[in-house]
C-alpha cells in the first residue's frame, strides 16, 4: 500500500460562540416515547425525513400505542394526518419514504407465528392503504429483519434459522418493490461459515443484497452480494482477528454502510480477547466489480493517542485509564471520495436509575484510495436521565459536499442550547462550537427528541425541542442556521 503523510489533528473547543439562527415556524409537538425500545440499539434513528426544501413527514408514536405519520410543508402547515392502527404490543421495525409514498413496517406476535406488515402511506393524500402482511415465521425463531434501498425502492424482510446455540445457519425473506410489490423471494445459505451469531444487510437502489457475516469466533469478516439476476453469491472474506505481535484480538464492534456509488465499506474496532483492551480500528472497502477488497492502514489504539484524548478532557478530574464505551456510529462518504468513520463514547453506569453519559468523539478519515488521511478528536460532555437515555444526547450528523455538519445539545458556558459545530473533511479541522440560540430548557427534565431532527440542507433543519423552564410542552421547530 501506498504511503501517504499522515495527519494527526486534535480539537478541542471549550467556549461556544453563539451564532444566529432564524425561526421559520414553530408548532406544539405531541411526544409519547415508546419505553419497551432497546436504549442503546434503536430500531429507528430517524424519525423525521425531509421530503422537500421544507416538507418532510413525521413518525409519531400516540398515547395507545397508536402511530402516526403526518405531512408538513412550509411554515410547518401540516398537510395531512394518518394514524395506523397498532396495538402496544407491535412494534414499528422500519419508517422510510420513496418518490411517493411513506413505508411503515410493523412486528407482531400471534400464536406461534411473527408477522411484518407494512403500511402505505400516499405522500400527496396521506391515504393508508390497507396493511399488507410481508412475512410470516415462527416465533421460536430469531426476531426477524427489514433493510431498505436509500432511495426507498427496495425493500427486503428476513428471518433466521439457527441452531440450538443460536449461530446462524440460514436465512429467508423476501424483496419487495417501492410500491410493496413482492418482486422475489430469496434464501441465504450460510451452513459453509462457521459460528455466525449475527449478519449485517444492506440492499441497494437495483435490488442487490449485501450481507456482511462476522464469524469463526469473532475473528474473520465476510461479504456476500447477491443480485436480483444471478442467485449465485459473489464472496469475500479476510481474517481480521488472529494473533498480532503476541496478543490474541477479536472483532468487538463493527459497521457497515453501502455508499450511494454502490460501493461497501466496513470498519470493525479489535480488541484483546484475555485483557478487553481496545486495539485497533480497521476499515476496508469491498469493490465487487473489481472483485478487490481495498484495506485501510490499521489504527492502533495505543497509550500515547489515550495520553493525548486524557490531555483534552478537561471535563474529567479523573482521567480514563484504559478505552472503554466507544463504538463506531456512523461510515459516512465526501464528495471527493474520502471515507469517514465516526466513533463515539457512549455509556451508563448501570441501574435503573443511572444517568446516559456521550461524551468525546473520534474522526477518522480515509481518502479514496485508503490511505490514511487526517483524524481529529470532538470532545464534548453530555449527560440525560436514566428515563430518556440517549433519546436527547449523542448528535445528527450532515455531510455536505466536503464538510461535515454536527449537531448536539450541551452545556457549554453556562448556557443550554442545540450547538453546531462544522468538519472540514479535507483536513479534519472542527470549527467552534456555535449556539442555535433556541434558549433550550435545562431543568434536568426531556428538552430535545434528537430522534425527530432533520436536514434539509446545511442551513434548514427541522427539530424537537422544549425552548424554555416555564413551558411544559415540546415544540417543532424549522430553523434556518447562520
Amino acid at each position: 500500500m501506498k504511503n501517504l503523510l499522515f495527519v494527526f489533528v486534535f480539537i478541542v473547543l471549550s467556549v461556544a460562540a453563539f451564532g444566529q439562527s432564524r425561526k421559520k415556524g414553530e408548532v406544539p409537538f405531541e411526544y409519547h416515547p415508546n419505553l419497551s425500545e432497546d436504549r442503546y440499539n434503536q430500531r429507528i434513528t430517524n424519525k423525521t425525513i425531509a421530503t422537500g426544501p421544507e416538507q418532510f413527514v413525521i413518525l409519531s408514536r400516540k398515547a395507545n400505542g397508536n402511530y402516526g405519520v403526518q405531512k408538513y410543508e412550509a411554515g410547518l402547515a401540516k398537510r395531512w394526518d394518518a394514524t395506523i392502527p397498532l396495538t402496544i404490543e407491535q412494534t414499528v421495525y422500519g419508517f422510510y419514504t420513496t418518490k411517493d409514498a411513506a413505508i411503515v413496517v410493523a412486528y407482531s406476535k400471534t400464536g406461534a407465528t411473527q408477522q411484518l406488515h407494512g403500511y402505505y402511506i400516499d405522500l400527496v393524500s396521506g391515504a393508508l392503504k390497507d396493511k399488507q402482511l410481508l412475512q410470516e415465521s415462527p416465533v421460536s425463531n430469531r426476531e426477524p429483519g427489514i433493510a431498505f434501498s436509500q432511495d426507498g425502492s427496495k425493500l427486503l424482510v428476513f428471518h433466521y434459522q439457527a441452531d440450538s446455540n443460536y449461530k446462524i445457519r440460514s436465512m429467508s425473506g423476501s424483496l419487495f418493490d417501492e410500491k410493496l410489490a413482492k418482486l422475489k423471494d430469496v434464501t441465504y445459505n450460510l451452513n459453509d461459515v462457521r459460528d455466525v451469531l449475527s449478519v449485517d444487510v444492506q440492499v441497494s437502489n437495483k435490488g442487490d443484497q449485501y450481507l456482511s457475516l462476522i464469524s469463526d469466533n469473532m475473528n474473520r469478516l465476510t461479504v456476500r452480494r447477491y443480485s436480483l439476476k444471478d442467485p449465485k453469491a459473489k464472496v469475500m472474506s479476510v481474517l481480521v482477528g488472529g494473533v498480532f505481535g503476541g496478543k490474541k484480538v477479536y472483532i468487538m464492534d463493527s459497521r457497515f454502510k453501502l455508499m450511494p456509488d454502490d460501493q461497501l465499506y466496513g470498519a470493525v474496532i479489535t480488541a484483546e480477547e484475555a485483557s478487553g483492551l481496545y486495539y485497533s480500528l480497521k476499515a476496508v472497502r469491498f469493490d465487487f466489480e473489481a472483485e478487490d477488497m481495498v484495506f485501510a492502514e490499521e489504527f492502533k489504539f495505543s497509550p500515547i493517542y489515550l495520553a493525548k484524548i486524557n490531555s483534552l478532557n478537561k471535563a474529567d478530574t479523573t482521567k480514563p485509564k484504559r478505552f472503554e464505551d466507544i463504538y463506531i456510529t456512523d461510515l459516512l462518504q465526501t464528495a471527493d471520495n474520502k471515507l469517514v468513520v465516526l466513533a463515539e463514547k457512549k455509556y451508563t453506569m448501570g441501574g435503573k436509575s443511572s444517568p446516559y453519559f456521550a461524551k468525546e468523539m473520534l474522526l477518522f478519515a480515509y481518502d479514496e484510495y485508503m490511505n490514511s488521511a487526517w483524524n481529529s478528536v470532538l470532545m464534548k460532555h453530555q449527560q440525560s436521565p436514566a428515563e430518556d437515555a440517549f433519546s436527547g444526547i449523542s448528535y445528527t450528523a450532515y455531510m455536505s459536499g466536503n464538510t461535515l455538519n454536527l449537531l448536539t445539545l450541551e452545556e457549554l458556558d453556562g448556557k443550554n442550547d442545540l450547538y453546531l459545530r462544522q468538519i472540514n473533511t479535507k483536513t479534519g479541522e472542527i470549527s467552534e462550537a456555535k449556539g442555535v440560540r433556541l434558549n433550550v430548557a435545562n431543568d434536568k427534565e426531556l428538552a430535545y427528541v434528537k430522534d425527530f431532527t432533520a436536514w434539509f440542507s446545511d442551513k434548514d433543519v427541522a427539530v424537537v425541542v422544549r425552548p424554555k423552564k416555564r413551558e411544559a410542552g415540546l415544540k417543532l421547530y424549522h430553523i434556518q442556521l447562520k
